[in-house]
């Protein structure tokens, strides 16, 4: 069955709200890679999980990068660098992203469509999640640890909740 695990638990401040986006950033990109295997599932299955990748993509992961832009790197310092790395990292993703939204689509709308376009999903799969795996190791390591040291921590938590509601 083409499913992804818990959801994350309630957040604590920034970093646990962002490390939360990140696993279910990583839960996405798996059920997308199996989503264009030949992993047999029910036709009503394939179209739920494709169209779950595409409301995630579509909706929820802006919403994340929206908090990493507009939240978060405006207030740190000393890692102007990763910030910046981030920022064009995001641009990439979202190419790749917007080529594979329509296939997704395609999928929900009509299962029957993930063996003709499976091929062309794993090859956009493979480079997304590659570049998801550089970008969120390089986050996780340089970017957050900063968030500890900025003097609002609860203000950057009322704006990521307010882009939510």
């Amino acid at each position: 069955m083409l499913q992804i695990g818990k959801k994350p638990k309630n957040a604590e401040g920034p970093q646990e709200l962002l490390l939360d986006c990140h696993a279910r950033i990583r839960s996405f990109t798996a059920l997308a890679i199996r989503l264009a295997s030949e992993e047999p599932a029910a036709p009503e299955e394939i179209a739920e999980a494709a169209k779950r990748i595409h409301r995630y993509h579509s909706v929820a992961l802006p919403l994340h990068q929206e908090d990493e832009e507009r939240s978060i790197a405006p207030r740190l310092s000393g890692v102007e660098e990763a910030v910046a790395v981030m920022r064009r990292e995001h641009v990439a993703l979202d190419e790749l992203i917007a080529r594979l939204l329509p296939m997704w689509d395609a999928v929900a709308q009509d299962p029957a469509q993930r063996p003709r376009l499976a091929a062309e999903m794993a090859r956009l799969m493979s480079q997304l999640s590659a570049l998801w795996d550089q970008h969120l190791s390089a986050e996780e390591a340089l970017v957050f640890p900063a968030i500890q040291r900025v003097a609002e921590p609860q203000r950057i938590l009322e704006e990521m909740r307010a882009r939510r509601k």
